[in-house]
C-alpha cells in the first residue's frame, strides 16, 4: 500500500512531500516507511518502523496518514508503474 501527499503554500513558497509505504519484508514482517521533504529541492528523510503484526503496521500508517491530513497535506494519486 502507498500514498503520496503534497503540501503547497504560496505565501511562504514551501512545497512539501510525504510519502507513505506499507510493505511485507523477506522475513514476513511488516514495514511502514515514511519519506518526507521538500520538493524540488535537496533534503528530506526517511523513517522504517517494523511490525509483526499486520494490524500494527496499519494503525501507525493510519495515524501518520491522517496527522499529516491535519497539517495540511492532500492525498495525490499515484500510478505505480508496470512491473
Amino acid at each position: 500500500m502507498q500514498i503520496r501527499l503534497e503540501k503547497f503554500d504560496h505565501i511562504e513558497g514551501r512545497h512539501r512531500y510525504c510519502v507513505l509505504r506499507l510493505s511485507q519484508t523477506l522475513f514476513g514482517d511488516w514495514c511502514v516507511e515514511q519519506a518526507l521533504g521538500p520538493i524540488a529541492a535537496p533534503g528530506g528523510q526517511e523513517r522504517r518502523a517494523y511490525f509483526n503484526q499486520h494490524a500494527e503496521a496499519i494503525h501507525l500508517f493510519e495515524t501518520v496518514r491522517d496527522r499529516q491530513v491535519r497539517r495540511g497535506f492532500v492525498p495525490i494519486p499515484v500510478q505505480l508503474g508496470l512491473l
